[in-house]
């Protein structure tokens, strides 16, 4: 089967309402994590170049952002790296809602 933008514009989408469903919840960072990777798949399919996928920019800014690397710290509460993680969350799916009406209409 050979993905179209359709398809990626979907799954990006699907992707979207997955993490909104999940929540900040500690316990549930590491599919956080799967579906990020799983949209920078995506970006890469677009091109592997960063000077020509600007996709592939965002999320790898995204990824060494403080945003990001704040969800690898210890944290004295689970409460404090909730909070880590719905900032990244959050920046997560801007990028997405950008990627979702900039990149594939």
């Amino acid at each position: 089967m050979i993905d179209t933008p359709k398809t990626y514009k979907q799954r990006l989408e699907e992707i979207r309402k997955t993490i909104i469903d999940i929540g900040p919840k500690e316990s549930a960072f590491v599919r956080i994590e799967q579906l990020f990777y799983e949209a920078i798949n995506i970006s890469r399919s677009y091109g592997k170049d960063i000077a020509d996928n600007k996709l592939l920019v965002l999320f790898k800014e995204l990824e060494e952002s403080d945003y990001y690397q704040k969800t690898k710290a210890h944290f004295r509460k689970s409460s404090q790296r909730e909070q880590a993680i719905r900032r990244f969350i959050n920046q997560f799916k801007k990028l997405l809602a950008l990627a979702i009406k900039n990149h594939f209409e």
